[in-house]
């Protein structure tokens, strides 16, 4: 037998990481946030959590929904802050039901009214749009996802990234270990503003090489595959299977990059060198799919995405042709009609599970924005990690 110093394969460290993932990750708005939790009443902690999410959408609510919510308003096992957001929402959607229709004047370029039009529509108020440059009381930049709408604190593309960033830099758990950052030469501002902040992290840029020759090399298995080749030679007559070891020293891969290279460079880091590193990516990397479904090609993929991502919305009101980029831009339009909504009927504080993320509402501040995490799986749905 002989051994490779990169030779020995440790597919148990998967399910140790994938262990690891699922009891230290923390969900927007957990159940964790809003209960007192012990044995006897998980399940129904979580049934009551998706409750509130249904109730943070501030659509319309059945009778039995409604009373729910106030008797959940009532228990002894909401945290103080659950009592709090609960409260809020009971207070403003109290304060909705008086209401009548509003008016909003809107500048914005030609290419966005129909999205505009869309989520008045799908906001099951009477919200009437005014198109006119010359009184427009709210005004839209031209690019929608990277730029601050008014009245939210950032743009969807800066709160998007900090959401992803702030799981996988926040866990102090194996502190020695790296996050291997893989990136294109458009976010190499961002890759240098993580490596300035942060410790334990290393970068590798990308730049049009072959997609196996580039992961065997960022993870430091090329070598290894050097010697096989050599060993291989010098042995003809046996046969010798060569597998990389997992990396132990790196904890994550983030990649900052764009579909067009992330679908080869990806499926040949995780397939050959990286199963059980936990692996991330800011939306970017999938704005660019038309086809949901595809989506697929990034199974076990961590990436920030809405509630409301892949909902009836998402997947029967555009056409066949749009990418998922359109529904992020029509998810923004529409949290924008939904806070200026809120806020024309006196709505100063509170959440609201908007389809851009989980938004907070304070007076007098500006609305800041969180997105849950998801993890893609083979069909190119999406669940908790």
């Amino acid at each position: 037998m002989l051994l490779n110093s990169c030779a020995t394969s440790s597919n148990s460290s998967f399910y140790v990481n994938e262990e690891l993932q699922n009891e230290n990750f923390l969900q927007v708005l957990s159940a964790k946030d809003l209960f007192f939790i012990n044995d006897s009443n998980a399940e129904k902690s979580i049934l009551n959590r998706d409750l509130v999410l249904e109730a943070l959408k501030y659509k319309s609510l059945d009778k039995d929904q409604w009373d729910a919510l106030m008797l959940l308003s009532e228990s002894n096992y909401l945290k103080p802050f659950g009592k709090k957001v609960i409260d809020q929402l009971i207070e403003n959607k109290r304060k909705l039901q008086e209401v009548k229709s509003i008016r909003l004047s809107i500048n914005v370029d030609e290419r966005y009214k129909n999205y505009l039009i869309q989520a008045a529509t799908n906001i099951d108020k009477r919200i009437n749009i005014i198109f006119d440059e010359e009184i427009s009381k709210i005004d839209i930049s031209l690019n929608v996802l990277n730029k601050s709408l008014p009245g939210f604190c950032n743009s969807f593309q800066n709160d998007q990234l900090n959401s992803v960033e702030k799981v996988i830099f926040s866990n102090d758990l194996l502190q020695a270990k790296d996050t291997l950052i893989i990136y294109e030469d458009i976010f190499s501002g961002r890759q240098y503003k993580l490596k300035n902040k942060y410790t334990n992290v290393r970068s590798a840029l990308y730049s049009d090489e072959q997609f196996d020759i580039f992961a065997s090399n960022a993870l430091g298995v090329s070598e290894s595959l050097g010697r096989y080749k050599k060993i291989n030679a010098l042995l003809p007559n046996i046969k010798i299977n060569s597998t990389p070891r997992v990396r132990q020293d790196i904890k994550n891969i983030y990649f900052l990059m764009t579909y067009k290279n992330a679908k080869g460079l990806v499926p040949a880091f995780r397939y050959n060198y990286s199963i059980g590193i936990n692996s991330y990516a800011s939306i970017n990397l999938i704005e660019n799919i038309s086809n949901i479904s595809n989506t697929a090609d990034f199974e076990y993929l961590i990436i920030p995405t809405q509630n409301q991502f892949k909902d009836d919305v998402s997947l029967n009101q555009f056409e066949k042709n749009s990418t998922i980029e359109d529904r992020l831009i029509y998810d923004n339009l529409f949290d924008l009609i939904m806070i200026s909504y809120l806020s024309h009927n006196n709505i100063k504080d509170g959440m609201l599970n908007g389809r851009s993320g989980m938004l907070t509402i304070k007076e007098g501040r500006c609305t800041s924005r969180e997105l849950p995490l998801s993890k893609i799986n083979s069909e190119g749905s999406f669940t908790l990690p």
